[in-house]
């Protein structure tokens, strides 16, 4: 006779690619655990204390994410703070025309009909038909170079 959990189980899917699949595989072979024993572990060890796990836990914590974003808003300060010689404007257009770039090789490539999509999914529903708009602008005037 099938033996009875107190509880009842949950059943989740989890899907990844191969190579992330063959991973998992490797890191719970070197652990000497079940796969599903090891995706479950991690998982859980993003919430345990690191100190409790043999794991290193696979996310950063609440307070360690807090940590990051306070670092990263103190160096964006500073840089913002000592950019001088318009730096950051020369930085604007090095992004701006790699993105342009980027969308001209959709372009070239016959997957213009994506544009509209990756913008929105970028940028945001008010803002990706702007860049598109101002793409398409800068496509009528395209840079020799590019061409």
């Amino acid at each position: 006779m099938a033996e009875r959990h107190a509880t009842p189980r949950a059943r989740l899917t989890i899907s990844c690619q191969e190579a992330e699949w063959e991973r998992i595989r490797e890191v719970a072979e070197s652990r000497d655990v079940s796969m599903n024993d090891h995706v479950i572990s991690a998982g859980l060890n993003v919430e345990l204390d690191p100190a409790q796990t043999d794991a290193p836990a696979l996310a950063l914590s609440e307070a360690e994410q807090r940590r990051l974003l306070d670092r990263v808003d103190r160096l964006a300060e500073s840089m913002l703070s000592a950019a001088s010689g318009g730096s950051i404007e020369r930085l604007l257009q090095s992004v701006e025309l790699l993105l342009m770039t980027t969308l001209y090789d959709l372009v070239r490539q016959g997957r213009e009909r994506e544009l509209g999509q990756l913008l929105e999914a970028v940028f945001g529903p008010d803002d990706g038909p702007v860049v598109e708009g101002q793409f398409r602008e800068w496509m009528e005037s395209e840079p020799p170079l590019l061409r």
